[in-house]
């Protein structure tokens, strides 16, 4: 099931840079050849970036490639640096079930207030990043959580 997931992430993430790249090649086309810009390009652009920016950011984290420092930690006995690991994915789970939470009622908060262009809702389409990506940081969190646990029960 998390592999059709992750699919389904990448597949959207492509989707998106595509999308980015149509809508962006036609505001370009329309605002310096027809010399009539478009309104509406700049808000969907800008939709599909952040879309972009939070999924890549799961991504990232389901390939653990979030810029970490390890130069304290490689000096740690092999016990003590699963318990800083886990210890670090606590507190990032913390933090993810904050902003997802948060992202929840930010997001119904802004359910009647559209863009001013395209009259997309925003808090369906725009702030329900926070509490999508969230959901699924914390899914991926969890998984990381029992991994360490599991590679500390083989450490022993």
């Amino acid at each position: 099931m998390k592999e059709k997931l992750d699919w389904l992430v990448d597949s959207l993430m492509g989707v998106l840079v595509l999308g980015m790249t149509v809508v962006v090649s036609i505001a370009v086309f329309y605002r310096y050849v027809l010399d009539h810009p478009l309104s509406w390009t700049e808000e969907i652009t800008r939709m599909f970036i952040v879309w972009l920016s939070f999924l890549g950011a799961y991504a990232a984290m389901r390939e653990n490639k979030h810029i970490g420092f390890d130069l304290l930690v490689s000096k740690f006995s092999p016990r003590f640096k699963i318990l800083t690991e886990l210890a670090g994915q606590i507190l990032i789970g913390i933090f993810l079930l904050v902003v997802t939470w948060q992202g929840f009622i930010f997001s119904y908060e802004f359910l009647e207030v559209t863009m001013p262009y395209t009259d997309i809702p925003i808090g369906w389409f725009y702030y329900s990043v926070f509490p999508v990506t969230g959901i699924l940081m914390v899914t991926q969190t969890v998984i990381s959580i029992i991994r360490t646990l599991k590679h500390r029960e083989t450490a022993r």
